[in-house]
């Protein structure tokens, strides 16, 4: 029988390289062949296996993690943004506008100028922009300025162009906000954005591949080797195939189809034969590519008062339910998912959208058993003991994006009040009841894919001004790290291919600027990634496309 002789292609030596197993958590060095790790141990027994093509990276004391592993990340739509005005550091309505004047001197009359991530929260004045402040900068361009979540404002050539006008009704599970005159004022929440987004020219497979690569380098510079992309239609999942073909994928992509709850000009019928004709099922794909659950969602969030809640939001008299689905067609879609073999994560900001997805999740458990099923909770802001029980029950996953703590929370305060704020995101109480719980980004929904803002909320529960929100959820740095790493291999079903750096295990590795274990907390937000390792490869390293440290090794 052939044994393949062991020469890695990759050694790390002198550094404090943490595992994640709990067997061997801390060791100096580690050699990669072949793309999987295949010695762990001392620098002198690690480095007597190079050969003469082996690189080795020195670490000179440096700690190295297994790759991050983000497991719900809008990665094409990371890529758009780039290409887009980015609106994620302005302070001011004014500032963006300026923006927009700018690209609208190099832009086409008659072509759409489009920014996004904005956050008024972030604004000196706090105040919303409207189609007032916009049109100034441009009456030959339709304007559109994405919100971080779920609400866009649009300028007046915008609104002509969707042909809304006083007369124009909200939609169902959507509003579109007025004046006082009653003419609408630009603002377009949840469902209405749909009137101006479907105008806009949708990407073609070449702006998608270009897209998808100014995203790889975006994620890369984090340490993120592995992401959950969520909500894809069937073009973008062949963007994601010609990316693999061609060769350009740098990391490894599970994909989830996009289902019920998103796309309002795709009927129920074309939904369902998404999930039945293709004859596949989560799962199918390799280390680098793979289909993962069908992705749903229920309602919107917590800042523009959209997320199903069973109380009001603060200084309203009355809930208005702005659901993306009719909540009874439930207990049809999910039999369907539970029947063909898929697993579902479904986007759940609410309370009362939480329990109604998992009291159906529960109900599916339990009349067609299937032990194999990973299903999900995306964002659980405010689960309710109900949601809890069952979720434990049952292995329901919470699929947290503890950033929106750093980046967002002081407005929690403003719309659900000091009770409710307190409970947000209860990362302490998930992992207490046994709950899977895996960290994310969410991005382009907050301001960047940085894990380290995520773990350092997890553990300190500060947001960007110093506010403390839920001290009691805070959790330990090595149960922060797991769910940034191995948490998200569970929900992918990949537990023994990736997320810990054990023999065997794909070679996917972070090295960092300083010690995530060793530095105080309010340092752990200012971690910064030297190098990231994907496969044994170095794919992005600090120092060769900006200036700073030099390249590793």
């Amino acid at each position: 029988m052939f044994v393949k002789e062991l020469v890695p292609d990759l050694v790390l030596h002198r550094g404090t390289i943490h595992t994640m197993d709990a067997r061997r958590n801390v060791v100096p060095a580690l050699a990669i062949q072949d793309g999987r790790v295949v010695a762990l141990g001392g620098d002198a027994e690690i480095q007597a296996l190079a050969g003469p093509g082996t690189r080795q990276i020195d670490l000179g004391g440096r700690a190295a993690i297994p790759g991050l592993f983000d497991s719900h990340n809008h990665l094409l739509e990371v890529g758009a943004k780039l290409s887009t005005i980015r609106l994620d550091e302005c302070r001011s309505v004014e500032e963006m506008v300026e923006l927009v004047r700018q690209r609208a001197r190099e832009t086409p009359p008659g072509e759409w100028i489009v920014g996004q991530g904005w956050n008024e929260g972030y604004f000196v004045d706090g105040r919303m922009p409207t189609r007032h402040d916009l049109d100034p900068a441009t009456g030959q361009h339709p304007v559109i300025l994405m919100r971080f979540f779920n609400t866009d404002v649009v300028n007046t050539v915008a609104l002509r162009l969707a042909g809304i006008d006083r007369g124009t009704p909200d939609p169902e599970g959507g509003r579109i906000e007025r004046d006082a005159d009653g003419e609408p004022n630009g603002l377009l929440r949840a469902s209405a954005k749909a009137a101006a987004r479907r105008l806009m020219p949708r990407p073609g497979l070449k702006e998608m591949l270009a897209y998808l690569r100014l995203a790889y380098a975006e994620v890369h510079r984090y340490g993120i080797t592995s992401v959950v992309e969520p909500g894809l239609r069937p073009e973008e999942i062949r963007a994601y195939q010609a990316s693999y073909r061609a060769g350009e994928l740098t990391l490894r992509a599970n994909l989830m189809p996009a289902w019920h709850g998103f796309h309002d000009d795709e009927e129920e019928a074309e939904l369902d034969c998404r999930a039945r004709q293709p004859g596949i099922f989560s799962g199918l794909g390799d280390e680098w590519l793979r289909i993962g659950a069908l992705k749903m969602a229920i309602d919107g969030g917590t800042t523009p008062h959209t997320a199903y809640m069973y109380g009001p939001y603060e200084g309203d008299s009355e809930l208005v339910a702005f659901n993306r689905l009719p909540l009874e067609a439930l207990r049809r879609y999910l039999p369907t998912a539970q029947e063909l073999g898929w697993d579902v994560g479904i986007h759940c900001c609410g309370d009362h959208a939480q329990d109604l997805a998992v009291d159906v999740m529960a109900e599916v458990a339990r009349d067609m058993p299937r032990p194999d099923a990973r299903h999900s909770i995306i964002h659980g802001y405010f689960p309710t003991p109900r949601a809890l029980e069952q979720m434990a029950r049952h292995q329901i996953a919470a699929v947290l994006q503890p950033s929106f703590i750093y980046w967002e929370s002081e407005l929690l305060f403003r719309d659900v009040g000091e009770r409710r704020a307190h409970a947000y995101k209860p990362a302490r109480t998930y992992l207490d009841r046994g709950i899977p719980v895996t960290s994310s980004s969410d991005v382009t929904s907050t301001v960047s894919p940085n894990p380290f803002l995520g773990l350092y909320s997890l553990v300190t529960r500060q947001n960007h001004l110093g506010q403390i929100v839920g001290p009691q959820e805070a959790i330990g740095r090595d149960e922060a790290l797991w769910a940034y790493t191995a948490g998200g291999t569970w929900l992918t079903r990949e537990e023994g291919l990736k997320g810990t750096l054990e023999i065997g295990k794909l070679g996917d590795v972070a090295i960092l600027d300083c010690d995530y274990f060793a530095v105080p907390d309010q340092e752990i937000k200012d971690i910064q990634v030297d190098a990231t390792i994907v496969g044994g490869k170095v794919v992005w390293e600090r120092g060769a496309d900006q200036g700073g440290r030099e390249p590793v090794g």
